[in-house]
């Protein structure tokens, strides 16, 4: 895959918004793959409301995120969640 002239408007706002830029070509060659760019929106989406490590040593490069369909994944509710809906109960 030879370098992209332009990236599409998608993939840069994910690169953008993630907590980890590295890799950027890796990174690319995952979105591309995975097809993302038709549900760009979610995937930024997901990756501002995700729960991400202090330390960056801890945050998945951006191509093992997107291989991962870690998009998809459940988002865990906070402690403060948990004990209202126990208090509702």
């Amino acid at each position: 895959m030879s370098r992209p002239v332009t990236l599409p408007d998608g993939f840069i706002k994910f690169w953008d918004a993630y907590p980890r830029r590295v890799n950027k070509g890796a990174a690319f060659r995952s979105w591309v793959g995975n097809n993302c760019e038709p549900i760009a929106d979610d995937i930024v989406k997901a990756v501002k409301s995700a729960k991400w490590a202090d330390e960056k040593q801890f945050i998945p490069h951006a191509s093992t995120w997107l291989n991962g369909w870690r998009w998809t994944d459940e988002v865990e509710q906070s402690d403060d969640n948990n004990a209202l809906r126990d208090a509702l109960r």
